[in-house]
């Protein structure tokens, strides 16, 4: 640490030069350049929309980051606890998380194994986000996960930009929730360096029983600019402790009592989560750009099962090291990327029994690699821009057991292990048919390794009593999309029109089955040819000065050709794929009223979803329509938001599973108010 500690004191007292608008504005472009190299930009032929900071601080009052982009076509989301924070999860065109890419200025967030982000670990995360771009389908490019169903990138905090001051922000309403947030920027000083911090606190006992959260968080970011180099490092971390909820109750005891919890007050969950990253940013002549970055991520807790008679504690702990580059040319109608990355992680499982937690049952570890490296062109020729991406991914994972697979006591213990290699390519052309109008088309292939979940069955330990029925690892097939979009936009000075069709192919797609494991993972399986096909459609109509109408609509067909109930045997054809619904639909109205007033209101419309493959019509998700509200009074540096969740107090469910013919489901919320307060200094 000692060489770093030198190399960012140097660059910190390297003599001042006289801050003007014009080294702000230069320093602000090379902080952005890895962020812009991964985005899609607005002549890419892409389904995507951008969320700005203003836009997501627009009501937030401590909401995990899953729960925020809603208001994108064909998202969902939903949390386990019912309300704000406790595991909570969006799905894009039906597609759970785990097939969304995750990222924080580039750098892959998703667990290499279970392909996940547990935004619960870091609460108040999206307190730290500059915007969030979200692309439908393949996308671009992008580090760590495949975009299968699409990306999800987060950018930090811009620092060169920001003025210098601080804000406090208080929350607090219904359920006990309580939240503190302080946080800090300094502006460039000096015109060479700025920062950022933030801390917070957070506590809520959950809608549903004893669904609770104890959490806190903290971020941190500096950087330095030189004329041509910025150097930045950005860091945040959290800690929470949870009572579980992520098993479902049956529909039935729901809708007598909303709130209840199946999991016992003793079934517990506490994690905590680390991460950092140190970027060079290095202007290259007049046209390029080439970023470095390094990072780190950690995270390790436990969470409590009861298994009668018994508690089990599963324990997890993983470390991951990564470093990527990136390569930004822009000449004329050319733009240019390139970037490679690569990693090293592994996580280790053991189980240990109530109340003789310092004997384990078993003990093994999850080891796994990645690199990956990607070019992206895009030229322009008159009304055309052009545009081509090429991907190319290795990842290898590896399983090391404490207890030996193998009847031969004589046999060396069974390390299995597997490897995939993908080329992932995209084309695609956007036209210019007037300053006002444009169209697009693209196509793009992406396949996708399973997870640890989906090659042990759900299963945390491979023994002589399980091995035989997962072992060779490769017995769960590579998922295969091939997503074809096409769509246009029209902006005119005050409203914004766009809209696309979109075609995904699946080719042994890993299908959710509905039904969990023991410790709460969806078992899934290949099956088969399937696909989603639909139309996404968004509006936004500045109608006057003071007000603003937003309106999107997604429909979507998902069907898998053939699907086989595992308990049955059962071959159903051509059947709607589980938590799945056709049609997604959200208006929303804001509006500036005298005084330092603004009123913003918000309804949502989902469909119907199957809660299985089977084309069973009892086991369905009903459909729902939820509608919020919020009164907001700002002047200065102070504001005050009243929010009405649920405003009709209506029974709606998020998600759910379906086993033995009862169907599982987690509510949403009934009608609840939270109060915020923000004062600037």
């Amino acid at each position: 640490m000692q060489p770093l500690f030198l190399v960012v004191s140097a660059l910190l007292l390297q003599a001042p030069q006289k801050p003007d608008s014009a080294r702000a504005a230069r320093a602000d472009t090379l902080e952005r350049v890895t962020v812009r190299a991964l985005r899609a930009s607005g002549a890419a032929p892409l389904s995507e929309r951008t969320i700005s900071r203003d836009e997501l601080q627009r009501g937030y009052a401590g909401q995990e980051a899953p729960l925020l982009p809603t208001r994108v076509p064909g998202i969902t989301a939903y949390s386990e606890s019912g309300s704000f924070t406790g595991y909570s999860y969006l799905r894009l065109r039906g597609l759970d998380q785990n097939r969304v890419n995750l990222s924080f200025d580039g750098i892959p967030l998703n667990d290499p194994e279970d392909q996940q982000f547990y935004f619960s670990n870091v609460p108040d995360f999206a307190n730290s986000v500059q915007s969030v771009q979200v692309q439908r389908g393949t996308g671009t490019s992008a580090f760590g996960t495949a975009s299968y169903a699409g990306s999800v990138n987060f950018q930090s905090l811009d620092l060169a930009s920001a003025k210098r001051g601080g804000e406090m922000q208080l929350t607090g309403g219904a359920f006990d929730t309580r939240r503190a947030a302080l946080q800090w920027r300094s502006g460039l000083t000096g015109g060479r360096w700025a920062m950022a911090a933030r801390a917070s606190s957070h506590q809520t006992d959950g809608f549903r029983a004893h669904s609770g959260n104890n959490a806190s968080s903290g971020f941190l970011s500096a950087a330095w600019y030189g004329n041509k180099d910025v150097v930045k490092f950005t860091a945040f971390a959290g800690l929470s402790k949870l009572r579980s909820s992520y098993y479902a109750a049956d529909e039935a005891t729901v809708r007598a009592d909303p709130r209840t919890n199946p999991m016992g007050l003793d079934e517990r969950d506490r994690f905590s989560q680390v991460f950092w990253n140190l970027q060079h940013v290095r202007a290259v002549g007049e046209h390029a750009v080439w970023t470095t970055t390094i990072y780190r991520q950690g995270a390790g807790g436990w969470f409590d099962v009861k298994v009668d008679p018994d508690l089990w504690r599963f324990n997890l702990s993983y470390n991951w090291y990564g470093a990527l580059s990136t390569y930004s040319y822009r000449r004329g109608a050319v733009a240019f990327d390139a970037g490679a990355h690569v990693m090293r992680y592994h996580r280790d499982h053991f189980l240990a029994i109530w109340p003789t937690l310092d004997s384990r049952v078993y003990d093994n570890t999850g080891y796994k690699g990645e690199q990956t490296a990607f070019a992206k062109v895009q030229v322009e020729q008159g009304r055309a821009t052009w545009f081509a991406d090429l991907q190319l991914r290795r990842a290898a994972f590896r399983y090391e057991p404490a207890v030996r697979t193998s009847p031969d006591p004589h046999a060396p213990p069974t390390t299995p292990s597997t490897d995939w290699g993908f080329l992932n390519p995209r084309i695609g052309l956007t036209w210019r048919q007037t300053p006002a109008l444009s169209y697009f088309v693209s196509v793009g292939s992406v396949r996708r390794e399973p997870t640890r979940d989906d090659m042990f069955a759900g299963a945390d330990n491979l023994d002589d009593s399980n091995a035989a029925s997962i072992l060779p690892l490769d017995r769960v097939r590579p998922e295969h999309v091939v997503d074809y979009e096409a769509g246009a936009t029209w902006s005119g000075p005050r409203l914004r029109v766009s809209a696309n069709l979109f075609a995904m192919e699946f080719r042994e797609e890993i299908a959710a089955v509905g039904a969990l494991s023991l410790t709460g993972s969806p078992l899934r399986v290949n099956v088969g040819g399937s696909h989603r096909r639909g139309l996404e459609a968004e509006a936004r109509w500045q109608a006057s000065s003071t007000l603003m109408l937003d309106a999107t609509i997604a429909v979507n067909d998902a069907r898998i050709n053939r699907y086989v109930d595992a308990e049955s045997g059962d071959v159903h054809r051509n059947v709607r794929s589980r938590l799945s619904p056709r049609v997604v639909a959200t208006q929303a109205v804001t509006w500036r009223l005298p005084r330092g007033f603004s009123l913003e209101s918000e309804a949502r419309q989902v469909s119907a979803a199957p809660l299985t493959n089977t084309g069973d019509a009892s086991a369905t998700l009903p459909s729902y329509v939820l509608a919020d509200a919020g009164l907001t009074w700002a002047r200065g540096g102070s504001s005050v938001g009243l929010r009405v969740n649920n405003v009709f107090d209506r029974l709606a469910f998020g998600g759910g599973y379906a086993s033995g013919g009862t169907n599982y489901v987690f509510p949403f919320a009934t009608r609840h108010v939270m109060v915020s307060v923000r004062r600037a200094f």
